[in-house]
Formats: C-alpha cells, sequence, structure tokens
C-alpha cells in the first residue's frame, strides 16, 4: 500500500548504501547502518558509487527514464503485435495513467524510484556536512564529491519537474512536487514549479563552484563523463534555463559548454554507436547485453525487441529528401535494418572502448538549445552544424524565416538525435505540442503525469 509511505519509503532504502558497487543487490537482513558506512573515505566514495549503480537499474536510467517507458509516451516504436499494425487505442493506453494499470504503474513508479535515489543522496549530503570533512582527508575529494550529489540531486529533480510539473510556460505556479533536502520521514508540501526550479539552480550553482574539472578531451578525465562532472552542471544549468523560459542563461551555459569541454560533435557512429565521444555525462552499465537482451538483441526478434518499422524510421529521419546519408538512420550505423523492422543500434556497442553506455548529456543538445535561445538570424548556424556532422549535405542547410520554421525544425533533429534517449517527448512538453508523428490522440494533453494520489494526501497533511 502507497498511502502515506512514499517518501518514506525512500529514507528506508536509502540504508542500503552498502560498502560494494553492487549495494542494490542487498537484501534487507544485510542492509547496512548509515552510521556504520559514514565512517571512513571509503564509505564515503561507496555511497555516491552506489547512486551511479542505483541510476543503471531498469525501473530508472537503465530503461524507463532513457530508451523505454519515455519513448513510449512519444510513441517511438512499434514493438506491439508483428501480426498487425498497433491501433491508435492501444498506443493512447500509455496515457490512461488513472485507469490503465500498467501506465498508473510506471507513473507511481517513476516517483517512487526517482525520490528514492534523492533520499539516498540527502543521506550523503547530511553526512558530508556533518563530520564528514573530519573523515574525508584526500585533498579536494570532499569538495567533489558535495558537487557530484548536488549536481545528481538537480538532475533527479529536474526530471521530476519535468515529468509531474506542468508545461512550464503556462503553469509556473502550478504546486507539482514536495522539495526535500533533509534525511527524514517529516510531511512536506507540494510547491510551484517555479520554486522547484529556484531550488534546482541553487544547487546547480554551488555545484558548479565545488567541482573544478574543466576540459573532457584529456584521456585521463574522460572517465569522468560517468561522473557528474562540472561540465554536465554547466550542461543542466543551460537544459533548466530553457524550461522556463530564461533564453539568455540558456544560450551563456550552452556556449559555456561547447567552449570549454573539448569535445566534437561526432561524424560516425559504426563503432561509437551511442555518440560517446560526444558525451558530457553517461552512464555505465555491466554487463549491458544480458541485462538488455530482450529489448535490444537481434532484429529477427520481434515479440519484445523497440523495432520500429521501415516506414516509421523513413518519416522520422526524411529518407526521402535530406536523409539518405544521415548515420543516425543508415544501415550499419544508426540501425540495423531488418526485413521488417529496424532496431536502433545505441544500445549494442561491441568495442570495448564503446559499448555498455547510457548517454545522458550529449554536446549535440547545447547546440539545439544555442539554436533555439539566440536570435532567429544566424540560429540555424548550430542546428546546420549538428545535421552536416550526421551526414546531411550542406546543401540542405536550413535558414529560418519565422520562430515557427525555427521551432519545427528543431522538433526534427530532437526526434532524430535523440532516439531511444528520451530527450524528444520533453520537448514536445517544453513547446505543448498539440501533436506530433505517430500521435494516437487527436490533441496530446498528457504530457503531465499526474502526482500518486496517495502522495497528494501524504504531502498536503490530509488524511
Amino acid at each position: 500500500m502507497m498511502k502515506k509511505t512514499i517518501i518514506i519509503i525512500g529514507m528506508a532504502l536509502a540504508v542500503l548504501l552498502s560498502a560494494c558497487a553492487d549495494w542494490v543487490n542487498v537484501s534487507p537482513k544485510e542492509e547496512v547502518e548509515a552510521e556504520k558506512l559514514f565512517n571512513s573515505e571509503n564509505g564515503f566514495k561507496s555511497a555516491l558509487i552506489g547512486v551511479y549503480t542505483r541510476m543503471t537499474l531498469k525501473d530508472n536510467y537503465g530503461k524507463n527514464l532513457s530508451y523505454g517507458y519515455i519513448e513510449e509516451l512519444a510513441q517511438r516504436y512499434d514493438n506491439y503485435d508483428i501480426a498487425a499494425a498497433p491501433t491508435d487505442a492501444k498506443r493512447a493506453e500509455r496515457y490512461d495513467y488513472k485507469n490503465n494499470k500498467d501506465a498508473k504503474t510506471y507513473v507511481n513508479k517513476l516517483w517512487l524510484e526517482l525520490y528514492n535515489t534523492i533520499a539516498n543522496l540527502n543521506s550523503l549530503l547530511n553526512h558530508l556536512e556533518n563530520g564528514g570533512r573530519d573523515i574525508i582527508l584526500t585533498e579536494g575529494l570532499w569538495e567533489q564529491m558535495k558537487g557530484e550529489a548536488l549536481g545528481l540531486r538537480a538532475f533527479h529533480y529536474f526530471d521530476l519537474l519535468r515529468l509531474y510539473g506542468p508545461v512550464y510556460s503556462k503553469e509556473p505556479e502550478m504546486r507539482c512536487l514536495p522539495w526535500r533536502t533533509e534525511f527524514n520521514p517529516v510531511r512536506l508540501p507540494l510547491v510551484s514549479a517555479s520554486e522547484i526550479a529556484g531550488h534546482i539552480l541553487e544547487d546547480l550553482r554551488e555545484a558548479e563552484s565545488l567541482l573544478t574539472d574543466g576540459s573532457l578531451e584529456d584521456v585521463k578525465v574522460r572517465d569522468r563523463k560517468f561522473r557528474m562532472n562540472r561540465m554536465a552542471v554547466k550542461a543542466l544549468m543551460a537544459r533548466v534555463y530553457l524550461w522556463i523560459g530564461d533564453k539568455e542563461n540558456a544560450a551563456l551555459k550552452a556556449k559555456e559548454v561547447i567552449d570549454e569541454c573539448g569535445l566534437k560533435l561526432v561524424r560516425t557512429n559504426l563503432e561509437d554507436v551511442s555518440a560517446f565521444e560526444e558525451t558530457i555525462f553517461a552512464l555505465g552499465m555491466d554487463d549491458m547485453k544480458e541485462k538488455l537482451k530482450d529489448d535490444w538483441t537481434d532484429i529477427t526478434i520481434y515479440s519484445t525487441q523497440y523495432y520500429i518499422s521501415l516506414e516509421n524510421a523513413r518519416s522520422v529521419f526524411e529518407y526521402s529528401t535530406v536523409g539518405v546519408n544521415d548515420i543516425r538512420y543508415r544501415a550499419g550505423f544508426g540501425f540495423i535494418h531488418g526485413t521488417n523492422g529496424l532496431l536502433c543500434r545505441k544500445y549494442l556497442g561491441k568495442s570495448a572502448l564503446y559499448a555498455e553506455k547510457i548517454p545522458l548529456i550529449r554536446l549535440s543538445e547545447m547546440y539545439y538549445i544555442l539554436a533555439e535561445s539566440v536570435e532567429l538570424a544566424g540560429s540555424e548556424d548550430y542546428l546546420n552544424a549538428v545535421r552536416n556532422a550526421r551526414g546531411i549535405s550542406r546543401n540542405y542547410n536550413l535558414s529560418f524565416k519565422s520562430e515557427s520554421e525555427r521551432i519545427e525544425a528543431l522538433n526534427k533533429e530532437y526526434q532524430k538525435d535523440f532516439f531511444a534517449e528520451g530527450q524528444w517527448f520533453y520537448f514536445l512538453k517544453r513547446h505543448d505540442y498539440p501533436t506530433f508523428h505517430r500521435c494516437p490522440v487527436g490533441r496530446m494533453v498528457y504530457y503531465v503525469l499526474p502526482t500518486p494520489d496517495d502522495e497528494i494526501a501524504y504531502g498536503t497533511g490530509d488524511e
């Protein structure tokens, strides 16, 4: 039963921060008390590693918050009954958040999973502030760990805001989430989207001041891509500023990332299937091939695979006009082209250098944010830079005459570049698109996931 327990469960799960990287597999009988975990520098390190490990679970960014549920909300795939094309009514079941069992389960589970991770981070931050400086003796490590934890808390809260918050441009004062920074079960009210956004930016500003790593191009700091690094914090700030309509600061942060990160846009995904070379923040999933075999394995297996029909793919990637050489579509590059459909290769990396990666923030998004945030004249240069890198001829370079042209061009590029990554749904919501490619309803009014009923009662103090 969920009543009055959603956040409390999050508190309870936080004690699963054991002193090993696979702490998420520890059973309740083997729980390690937080006080014992946080009595050594290695314990603090293990706690932080545990957060990243938790993020790779399928209920988190290992599936539902990357290529799974979020992409299903945007109607990306055709993996229904292979004997017949899925009906609009069947695909629209994803939006029946109150009555459809599967839809309701996802809505409640995502809320719980994100807040559970935030609870873990709050526990870590609490111990960093209360005694952590006396225990963590390696120079600069305390600041780095706090910066990572704050950045990660902001990252999770922002996705809660993007999912359960309003279309921000229309209802910024809608109460949608409780803001929790303490490791306790104290009741807290739902606060407005604008207040949540303000807290997120506060966390990110402090994280930016604490983290000192700069360029990600040096091989020695390559592994920093798997941590909440300073460039990722800046990139996340660009995302948040754009979400709340502050285009000036969105452009500023996006430009800083492009100029300072040392990365270049990927021009081939033949081996680098997830565009890791331009990834600013990613997760590493051990044994990905085995863990994701039900979703990404073989194009000849259509019962569970997240395949996309040829007609669907050719429409998305504009095959008949500009997309014939687009690496995001081409056979053996962006997709495996099968007899009856296509399978995205982003989670099918084979080489040790490029396998087992889950991209969360990539450089191309910074170009898109700039393209949307600067003056119309010249904004197309940023969009064309990505298109050209992906194989679209300069003969097809864009030029905008109106704001609507710019937004629709961005819509198409978000749809292409972030296939199976979960970002296109957020673009659609931010602009409150009334419909989109393969939208199964007459008017898309389902962008706001409902706050779980029991959480509303819990958060407001009602019985």
